[in-house]
């Protein structure tokens, strides 16, 4: 799993602003309707608000994945955003979050959005990632800190595996 696969630079947003997690999720969705267009942004923002009233995704260390699953075809969708003072997302630290990774998958493929929220889990126990992330400068940069993570654990796989 890549996550250059599922997020496109266009959905990086590297100052995320909001007072309430419907104002954080309907800019976050913005950036899947930018690129696809076919996607009710309305029943998407619904959908990850739903999500949020069974608990939050806030799941601490400053980090949120708001996850989904619609009608989508085939593909898995993610949206990164970042605020650097930190917003309110009822976090269940109670701190602020920073990291944003929305998650949408197509609701035919449950055990294939499961993969990704712990691929992003995994990836996300990492302060050094963490720190990267927050320091990035640009979407490319937040793609390449994320790579090369994604890059060091391949390589550390086989090695645990002996």
């Amino acid at each position: 799993m890549r996550i250059r696969d599922i997020l496109d630079p266009h959905r990086i947003v590297l100052d995320v602003q909001g007072d309430t997690k419907r104002d954080i999720l309907t800019l976050l969705a913005g950036t899947v309707i930018d690129t696809h267009k076919s996607i009710d942004g309305n029943r998407l923002v619904e959908v990850l608000l739903k999500r949020e009233e069974t608990s939050t995704t806030a799941i601490a260390d400053g980090i949120a994945i708001p996850h989904g699953k619609m009608i989508l075809g085939e593909e898995v969708i993610c949206t990164f955003g970042r605020s650097l003072p930190g917003l309110n997302f009822d976090s269940v630290d109670g701190k602020p979050t920073h990291l944003f990774f929305l998650l949408i998958s197509p609701e035919s493929h449950p055990s294939l959005h499961l993969r990704w929220l712990a691929h992003l889990a995994v990836l996300l126990k990492n302060a050094d990632l963490r720190q990267r992330l927050m320091e990035a400068d640009s979407a490319d940069a937040v793609l390449s800190v994320i790579e090369e993570e994604e890059e060091a654990r391949a390589a550390e796989a086989p090695a645990s595996d002996q």
